[in-house]
C-alpha cells in the first residue's frame, strides 16, 4: 500500500505516495538446479531447444535429494527428480504451476525460463 504524503497544495492534507516495490508483478530468472521460492507462474521467454524439467518439492527434501548426490546440498542435477514431460516450448508459453527448482541446459536454455510473482498485498498483481 502506498505512503501518504503531505498535500504539495494544502499543507493540512495527504495524498497518497508512490506505490512501493512489491506493488507490480517482478520476475526472476532462476539458476538451474537450485532451489527459489514458487512462483505464481512459469514463462518461457525464448523457444526451449533442449529437454528440461520442474521439481516441486519442499526445501527439505531438495536438501536430502542434494545432499544424497554427495556434491552440494542447494544443488540438485539429478534429472530423476524433475518432471521433465514438457517437450520443447514456444515462446510465450505460459505455465500455471508452481515448481520450487527447474533443470535444463545452462549453455542454449539458460535464460529462456522465468519464474514471475505477482506484485500487490493481495498478490493479484497490478497494471
Amino acid at each position: 500500500m502506498a505512503d501518504y504524503i503531505q498535500d504539495p497544495n494544502n499543507s493540512k492534507k495527504q495524498v497518497p505516495g508512490s506505490p512501493p516495490k512489491n506493488y507490480y508483478d517482478r520476475t526472476s530468472k532462476p539458476g538451474t538446479c537450485t532451489f527459489c521460492k514458487t512462483p505464481n507462474y512459469v514463462l518461457i521467454t525464448k523457444t526451449m531447444t533442449q529437454p528440461f524439467g520442474f521439481f516441486y518439492g519442499s526445501s527439505a527434501s531438495f536438501a536430502t535429494l542434494a545432499g544424497a548426490e554427495g556434491v552440494d546440498s542447494s544443488t540438485l542435477t539429478g534429472s530423476a527428480n524433475y518432471d521433465t514431460d514438457w517437450g520443447l516450448l514456444t515462446v510465450g508459453t505460459k505455465l500455471d504451476i508452481h515448481p520450487t527448482a527447474w533443470s535444463g541446459s545452462t549453455g542454449a536454455d539458460g535464460g529462456n525460463v522465468r519464474f514471475v510473482y505477482r506484485g500487490g498485498l493481495d498478490g493479484s498483481g497490478r497494471p
